[in-house]
């Protein structure tokens, strides 16, 4: 979203966006996840959103473990984070290492192919 100016984004995306900050600014502050809060939240910054995502938010959450969600955090980020000093240069060795078996694994396969693009 960084690489397009806000005017530029589609109106469904920003009324989604509206609708997940709300929800985690609602999460934070330890409220009930409800339609009604959500919009409430959405008007109380100014926005305006299509009327079926708050409710739609609110019912896709019900019953969830929103903690574990947001502990569990995104995927494909981009690269590898700096491991702080003593303790998290300890755990990080072995993530390390099973990266670099990995990466040696898919060169020798590689290697293995017969395949030649050009000849």
């Amino acid at each position: 979203m960084a690489e397009v100016p806000a005017a530029e984004v589609p109106q469904a995306e920003k009324d989604e966006l509206f609708c997940v900050y709300a929800t985690m600014i609602l999460k934070d502050s330890e409220l009930d996840l409800s339609e009604e809060n959500i919009n409430t939240l959405i008007k109380a910054a100014g926005g305006s959103i299509e009327p079926f995502f708050p409710s739609l938010f609110a019912k896709m959450l019900q019953g969830k473990d929103l903690d574990s969600m947001l502990k569990f955090g995104g995927g494909g980020g981009g690269g590898p984070a700096a491991a702080g000093p003593a303790a998290g240069a300890a755990g990080a060795g072995g993530a390390a290492e099973k990266k670099e078996e990995k990466k040696v694994e898919e060169e020798e396969e590689e290697e293995d192919m017969d395949f030649d693009l050009f000849g």
